[in-house]
């Protein structure tokens, strides 16, 4: 094959006119210049010009190895290709012409709207010419297997059947007379090797220029046609749809329309880093606003999980980081990196500082900013990572839905004839929690053949909340309803204001603008009061019940801790889980958290007390629903009253609730053997709901041990029992008529 004839041989003439339409087309051309390349180069190594093997046969006849007689042939090889002075006039004229070829077709490609992958992933990267020339190596491999007999040839080694960091130098300089560019090649600083070579495959018994070029899986595949995530980033990583505009509602436009334009001015404008912060809880819409936001320029958002990241071993941080650009670049996705832990703790002194989990997110994020222009930063709080970095930050954060929102969210969810008024008001939940709810709802409502009722909606809402409180509080099942308690009129009439408080808030707080006049403190904290056994336990299970709400009885000795700032931090943790899961908190034996705060004499004193003020404050910030319960109001803290709507003296019944009492209690199910005479027990025996349970069940175990139904002379036996119990002793004449 002659010099001159090179170009003819490996390229049709009459197709340079002809715009690219296909990646194929423009790989096959680039891979003709390529083999007119490395055709000149076997000549340089020892073939002459007019020797040359025809281009199907490349390698395929080629000494693989050294013998001792090619030894000094191999020593002189470099000597004389220098005396050569590179490439003859009429092989650069023919490599000229290729590069014509394939830059005209290439443009007129662009003219009619066509980029091939070879020259996306060449623009994306920013790959200058020996860049482009190495990625051409690295990727022939992939594309036809005739390559790794080619370049066993050239570096005369049959276990060197891919392309080396010094091959492709001393190619490229020998065909285009440069040799700028190595060093990045070298220390693995170039695009190239950064972003997408395989950098895990490294020869440790070679030297830095003998690494092989070896482009990655998710590379190749991209230019080759396929776009499928990199497996060893897709863990951490997940990749949104694009927009569906269809299912957008239109809440909070202003805040919407901020972050849209902030992304709009600051993604594309080079220079100084830009950190997009959203914070606010779980499940608000964070990373929806971002999504809504980058989908305005026709881009999707690459959500990567940055807690999940920086578990791995800090060096392979960097690493993955590295190949989460490739593919942000690849996909045409914006970065949105989410940090769903808490970033700070508690110390032993009751000092706030940063966690060891926020130093690594630190170090992530100054190693991130180095290669991103514009990056969301997801957070539960406004985030101070960036600072003291060359960074613009600006943070914006999503409240809580007002329960107009969560109506909205509420009606676009379910069918029409369900009274989401009720849901809006009852549950507060994120749009996440909404979605999910409904969902849950309708996959019940199958299961049990009806339609959808508040009920299934209810217990939809509470499998989304259930055991999330962990070791801080145990779940009751409320299971009375206002047709079980047993209570005065004035009592009952406070606990369905509180209820009402619940159901009607959005008409007082928003409708009417209530809200606005109470910029915290809009939590309902609720005392019960009274002596044991009144009904204070039983009552909080029925607001409970009524309202479609978990009920969770805080456990005190969980919160308590002798360690200093270990109570504090607890109590923290304990609202910060609570906080939006619809659950109704109740202290039961309030007293001994709530207690009065003491004259400081020791340093227990001040840390007991600081511990209570920090309660006080946490249940001021608590937008749910707390419920006290003491048997002694006076040692409350007066400071807790203050935040108090509602407190409920729960009394000893008088003989008329008594009666009730006792006629409720006993199942209409139990065994009697005479008439139970309930008057005379109501008016002679003051005894609470809990004391007339405990004598009607042991009463009942009497009867049924002696094979009888229930007799008044069980349930006397029973009574005299229950007062034993507080040392006093009755006797016969104590039950008159009935002792006889």
């Amino acid at each position: 094959m002659q010099t001159e004839k090179l170009y003819g041989e490996f390229f049709d003439f009459a197709q340079t006119l002809k715009p690219y339409s296909s990646d194929k087309e423009e790989l096959d051309d680039l891979f003709s210049l390529l083999d007119m390349s490395l055709t000149l180069a076997a000549g340089a190594k020892g073939l002459t010009a007019g020797d040359m093997p025809p281009r199907d046969e490349i390698g395929a006849a080629l000494g693989m190895s050294v013998s001792s007689s090619d030894l000094g042939e191999l020593l002189m090889s470099g000597r004389r290709q220098s005396r050569q002075g590179g490439l003859s006039a009429a092989a650069k004229s023919q490599l000229e012409n290729a590069f014509y070829h394939i830059e005209a077709r290439k443009k007129r490609g662009l003219n009619n709207g066509f980029i091939s992958r070879f020259e996306i992933v060449c623009r994306k990267f920013a790959l200058d010419d020996f860049e482009r020339f190495c990625l051409l190596l690295a990727l022939s491999v992939e594309y036809d297997r005739k390559y790794e007999a080619v370049f066993t040839y050239l570096h005369n080694n049959s276990t060197d059947q891919y392309p080396s960091k010094w091959l492709a130098q001393k190619l490229y300089a020998y065909l285009y007379g440069k040799e700028n560019g190595y060093a990045g090649l070298l220390d693995g600083e170039s695009p190239l090797c950064r972003f997408l070579c395989d950098r895990g495959k490294r020869r440790l018994d070679r030297g830095e220029s003998a690494q092989r070029l070896l482009l990655s899986t998710r590379a190749a595949s991209y230019i080759l046609g396929e776009s499928v995530m990199d497996k060893a980033v897709s863990e951490y990583c997940r990749i949104y749809p694009a927009f569906d505009s269809g299912r957008h509602i239109g809440l909070r436009n202003e805040t919407f329309s901020f972050v849209e334009k902030l992304f709009a001015d600051n993604a594309f404008k080079g220079g100084t880093p830009f950190v997009m912060n959203i914070c606010g809880p779980a499940g608000i819409g964070r990373r929806y606003c971002a999504e809504y936001a980058v989908s305005r320029k026709g881009l999707r958002l690459l959500d990567i999980d940055l807690y999940k990241l920086i578990s791995c071993e800090r060096d392979d941080i960097r690493l993955i980081i590295d190949r989460i650009y490739t593919e942000t670049l690849l996909l045409g996705a914006v970065p949105c990196f989410t940090v769903d832990t808490p970033l700070t703790e508690t110390d032993s002194e009751g000092n706030v500082k940063r966690s060891p989990a926020a130093l690594a997110v630190k170090r992530a994020g100054e190693y991130i900013i180095t290669l991103f222009d514009f990056v969301f930063w997801v957070t539960h709080q406004k985030d101070d990572t960036f600072i003291g970095t060359d960074t613009e930050v600006v943070s914006t954060e999503l409240p809580m839905l007002t329960a107009n929102e969560r109506k909205l969210f509420w009606d676009t969810s379910l069918d029409d004839g369900v009274q989401t008024t009720v849901l809006a008001n009852s549950y507060i939940l994120t749009p996440d929690g909404i979605i999910k709810a409904a969902r849950g709802a309708h996959h019940i409502a199958a299961a049990e053949g009806s339609g959808i009722t508040n009920d299934i909606l209810s217990k939809s809402v509470r499998q989304q909340s259930s055991n999330q409180l962990g070791g801080y509080a145990s779940k009751i099942n409320a299971v009375f309803t206002w047709d079980d308690l047993v209570i005065g009129d004035d009592q009952k009439r406070k606990m369905m204001m509180i209820c009402d408080q619940v159901k009607y808030r959005s008409v007082v707080n928003e409708d009417w603008g209530f809200r606005k006049k109470s910029p915290y403190g809009r939590g309902l904290c609720a005392l019960f009061y009274g002596s044991p056994g009144t009904g204070k336990t039983m009552a909080v299970q029925v607001m409970a019940n009524e309202l479609g709400l978990d009920l969770y009885r805080i456990d005190l000795s969980q919160l308590s801790s002798k360690y200093i700032g270990e109570t504090q931090k607890n109590i923290s943790n304990l609202f910060n889980k609570a906080k939006n899961i619809n659950a109704m908190l109740f202290f039961d034996e309030a007293d001994s958290m709530f207690a009065k705060r003491s004259e400081v004499k020791d340093s227990n004193d001040r840390y007991a007390n600081a511990d209570t003020a920090f309660l006080l404050q946490k249940l001021e910030d608590y937008e749910g629903i707390t419920i006290l319960a003491t048997n002694y109001v006076n040692n409350i803290d007066d400071a807790f009253k203050r935040r108090i709507k509602f407190m409920i003296n729960f009394v000893f019944p008088t003989p008329d609730i008594r009666l009730m009492l006792w006629q409720k209690i006993l199942p209409a199910a139990a065994k009697t053997d005479e008439p139970i005479d309930f008057e005379f027990f109501a008016e002679h025996f003051e005894l609470s709901g809990s004391n007339i349970k405990e004598i009607l069940t042991n009463a009942a175990f009497l009867a049924a041990s002696q094979g009888q139904g229930i007799r008044n002379a069980h349930i006397i036996e029973a009574v005299k029992l229950n007062f034993s119990k507080y040392g006093k002793i009755l006797t016969d004449a104590d039950f008159g008529y009935l002792a006889l």
